[in-house]
């Protein structure tokens, strides 16, 4: 069973909540609606919030791109409407300040060496990377880190990215996941991307912990 952890608000997520928004964002990124119908009727049956489904869709973005997100939530819209939820605003220096951060804090010691291999692909997409990805994604709130680097670690396993499956496998400990938290949160999807994909993500984690 997953831990508890904390939104960035103080209250308590279940660990079912935790399993619900895994099991989402896999289906969001692979494009199964009729399936994500069901997971997230069950997800609301057992009092999961709206606000934090529509935070794991919106992460979903950054692996998935707009065409999957924007097919989860119009599955979402079948159940519940917009509600109270609006748009945070524009402010891409702040979403630079904080996306250093929060990458920092996913890489560690390997901070420098990214932002070295990111600039030397392109300039842009370093920035891009911070300003969007870390900064104006991951640093949101209603979902702390440590939850967001589980659900990067579900999407990137159901979509097959093994590299940056890597990168954040290796986030989610820098950032306190447990180990056995990150095997649970890959097994918890067999049944959504299939059991070669769950093989090779849990070959990669291994192969982590061995280095360490």
């Amino acid at each position: 069973m997953l831990v508890g952890f904390f939104v960035k608000n103080g209250k308590d997520m279940k660990n079912s909540d935790i399993k619900f928004l895994t099991r989402i964002v896999s289906l969001v990124s692979l494009g199964k609606g009729k399936k994500l119908e069901e997971e997230l009727r069950e997800a609301f049956s057992h009092g999961v919030k709206v606000k934090r489904v529509e935070e794991a869709i919106l992460q979903c973005y950054l692996f998935a791109g707009f065409p999957a997100v924007i097919e989860g939530f119009t599955v979402l819209r079948k159940f519940v409407g917009k509600g109270s939820a609006k748009s945070k605003g524009y402010n891409v220096d702040k979403f630079y300040s904080n996306g250093v951060k929060t990458c920092k804090k996913v890489y560690g010691e390997s901070f420098d060496k990214l932002i070295k291999n990111m600039e030397s692909l392109h300039p842009e997409l370093l920035e891009w990377m911070l300003i969007e990805g870390y900064g104006k994604v991951l640093s949101r709130d209603v979902l702390n880190l440590k939850v967001r680097e589980l659900l990067n670690v579900a999407i990137l396993t159901s979509l097959g990215w093994e590299r940056q499956l890597y990168s954040h496998l290796r986030g989610a400990l820098n950032v306190g996941v447990r180990q056995e938290d990150v095997i649970k949160t890959i097994e918890e999807i067999t049944d959504i991307c299939g059991i070669a994909k769950v093989k090779r993500a849990l070959k990669i984690f291994q192969n982590i912990l061995s280095s360490l």
